[in-house]
């Protein structure tokens, strides 16, 4: 994602590479972790990858609990894809 941005010019903060944090004094997309955003805010919210929530042996309400951490970090708008159907997206979806 960081390097589509950048080749489109639109400036990006990754956390990864500040030590999972992130600065908001500048605009920009922000890209983290859904551990890394818990308890931030920002207008519009993208989770991408909704169906690979599960693969590393964690159950279905720990993937279901992080999702919920995920999408509230939005105050407005909230994205969510999947490219792969799992039981976490059978059940946001259902």
């Amino acid at each position: 994602m960081a390097a589509a941005c950048a080749r489109l010019g639109i400036p990006v903060d990754v956390a990864k590479v500040n030590r999972n944090r992130i600065t908001v004094s500048t605009p920009a997309v922000r890209l983290m972790t859904m551990h890394t955003a818990k308890g931030l805010e920002f207008p519009c919210v993208a989770v991408a990858g909704l169906g690979a929530l599960g693969r590393h042996g964690t159950g279905l309400e720990d993937d279901v609990r992080l999702a919920y951490v995920a999408i509230t970090r939005a105050t407005h708008e909230a994205f969510l894809t999947y490219s792969r159907v799992s039981s976490l997206v059978e059940r946001l979806v259902a």
